[in-house]
């Protein structure tokens, strides 16, 4: 009878390193088919929307519990097999050999899970699995010491998940405040806009060669600007300011979190430290950090600065900058950074704004389009075929492709070639490859004058528009839009037309309305297919004002955001929403 329960224990000490390796196997691939890339990082232009970003925030906690539960049968199946502690370490609340064996593993996982490359950023990643190989090995611990300590298992695991839950809750509410900071963000005008955007211009890298470098000066008023600016394109409850003073500075931010019917609530953070370059390399030190009614301790900021400065180089979209600069320093009254050219990595538009429709099908179709408009230029005899015509031409061929393909891909693929064609060359280098230079040189001869209304402008303000709807996000197509008139009202431009905004606006509300969904798309094509009425998707314009100098846009609209330039806008969206079309 001894020697067949020690047989059965053998048995199951067998089978218990079995499960254990295998496991860890299944753990391993995992983290092999991670760390080649099978998840995709959000792209930074999807936060810069407050519902986008708490969105962002829940996947990365559901993600962050994901990855804790992974590790717990891993602990569970460490401490099954390797034997407990001896004397008064038998009564420890945990298999002291079995959590080390488990750490051990979830070590080795998460190296190959990061391709070996350990930073203080990997360091803290690292915590997840242990924590969750902890909990496993108590949940073992408890297991092995008999019937009665089974049976209150699962009420005290549930009891310590429920205090951990209520604690994060805690910490979450206590970071979340009834009202913003008190600061006063900076006040955006096109005037404003126009000077930030030629100053940066005027030292873009890309007109660097090797060896040559630039230096760009900005005050704390021109950073708190262009705070305001990127803030402004999302959420209206978002404000940021900045404080410089000799090697450090501070930052305030306020963002709205909307609650519902409770209304919203402010996640504000106050951030001070210091920041250089040192050896080639960007140093944060942050010597104070609140967020909410927290306080971080002391001993924490410098584990932060270090988490902080390694994650800004492990990141592929912040590396390429960060590896430009030659030299940064921080004055009172101005941070000036001297930079080289800047080599941007494939797929970095990608990174900013998410992936394009422009799959390899796509981009098959838009090659197919852009022929068949040739093919109608050519046909036109040196004059401009008309707009109706082009969209008439390219959604037919749409019609065509889609019985064995979906509809919203061909749609899309119309819309970005009319964009090329039509709007400007340009949309191209977002999408990918579909013009050789006969074609590309042909297209722009006989394309170039289509017009809308007799304004060939407008045609470019459509299309482009449209486009860069499906490329990005409406919002940066109409911020695009706002921003072309904004130059154009300075000196030496055009003028502000409200006339360009409505053609802005109708282009991102035809590409909207044509690629929405499968049904809406086949509704897109089969209206086309009865004829174009430019009263169905351009509405009448001419009466709105433009050429409007920048004095004038201040005077008697208010500028950007006045209650007269609100009004017109919103003229503008209610003709467009009149549209037949769009209906």
């Amino acid at each position: 009878m001894w020697h067949r329960s020690e047989r059965t224990k053998d048995r199951l000490w067998y089978v218990g390193w079995v499960i254990l390796a295998g496991y860890t196997l299944l753990l391993l691939c995992r983290a092999l088919y991670q760390s080649r890339g099978a998840a995709a990082d959000t792209p930074v232009w999807e936060l810069q929307d407050s519902q986008r970003l708490i969105g962002w925030m829940g996947g990365l906690v559901r993600a962050t519990l994901g990855e804790w539960a992974c590790f717990v049968p891993l602990g569970f199946a460490a401490t099954l097999i390797v034997p407990r502690s001896t004397g008064w370490r038998r009564r420890l609340p945990i298999n002291v050999p079995g959590l080390l064996l488990a750490g051990v593993l979830a070590t080795l996982v998460f190296t190959v899970k990061i391709g070996g490359s350990w930073s203080p950023v990997a360091a803290v990643g690292l915590m997840i699995p242990l924590l969750g190989c902890l909990f496993g090995v108590w949940m073992g611990t408890t297991w092995r010491r008999g019937g009665r300590a089974r049976v209150w298992l699962v009420p005290k695991a549930a009891l310590l998940l429920g205090l951990a839950a209520l604690g994060a809750g805690v910490l979450l509410w206590l970071s979340l405040e009834n009202k913003p900071l008190s600061f006063e963000a900076a006040r955006v005008t096109s005037e404003e806009k126009r000077r930030l955007v030629h100053l940066i211009r005027s030292k873009s890298p890309r007109s660097l060669e090797e060896g040559q470098t630039h230096t760009l000066q900005l005050t704390p008023y021109d950073i708190n600007v262009l705070l305001a600016w990127g803030l402004s394109l999302g959420s209206p409850e978002r404000k940021a300011a900045v404080q410089l003073a000799r090697e450090a500075a501070s930052l305030s931010a306020s963002v709205g979190v909307p609650l519902g019917r409770r209304g919203s609530r402010y996640l504000n953070l106050t951030l001070a430290g210091a920041a250089g370059i040192e050896k080639e390399s960007l140093r944060l030190h942050v010597n104070r950090c609140r967020l909410g009614s927290l306080e971080l301790p002391r001993w924490l900021l410098g584990p932060l600065g270090s988490m902080v400065t390694s994650f800004l180089h492990e990141d592929r979209r912040c590396q390429p900058f960060l590896d430009a600069i030659t030299g940064m320093t921080i004055e009172p009254n101005a941070i000036a950074v001297t930079y080289g050219p800047v080599h941007l990595p494939p797929g970095f538009r990608e990174d900013l704004f998410g992936p394009t429709a422009a799959s390899p099908e796509i981009l098959a179709s838009t090659r197919a389009q852009i022929r068949g408009l040739l093919d109608l230029a050519g046909r036109s005899r040196g004059s401009p075929p008309g707009f109706g015509t082009c969209f008439e031409t390219a959604f037919a061929l749409a019609r065509a492709r889609c019985v064995e393909r979906s509809a919203v891909s061909e749609n899309q693929a119309a819309i970005f070639a009319l964009g090329i064609l039509l709007g400007h060359p340009r949309v191209e280098e977002f999408l990918g490859s579909v013009l050789d230079n006969h074609g590309f040189e042909t297209a722009r001869q006989a394309l170039y004058r289509v017009r809308i209304r007799d304004r060939s402008d407008w045609t470019k303000h459509f299309c482009v528009s449209a486009a860069i709807a499906l490329l990005s996000d409406a919002v940066v197509s109409d911020a695009a839009g706002l921003l072309k008139e904004e130059l154009d009202a300075g000196a030496g431009g055009s003028g502000f037309s409200f006339c360009d905004l409505l053609a802005d606006r109708a282009g991102t509300t035809f590409a909207l309305a044509a690629t929405r969904d499968e049904a809406a798309a086949r509704a897109m094509q089969d209206r086309l297919a009865r004829g174009f009425r430019v009263d169905d998707f351009f509405p009448p314009a001419a009466d709105l004002p433009e050429g409007i100098p920048d004095a004038e846009l201040q005077s008697r609209y208010g500028g950007v955001g006045g209650e007269p330039y609100r009004r017109l806008t919103a003229e503008i969206e209610r003709r467009i929403a009149a549209c037949a079309a769009y209906r």
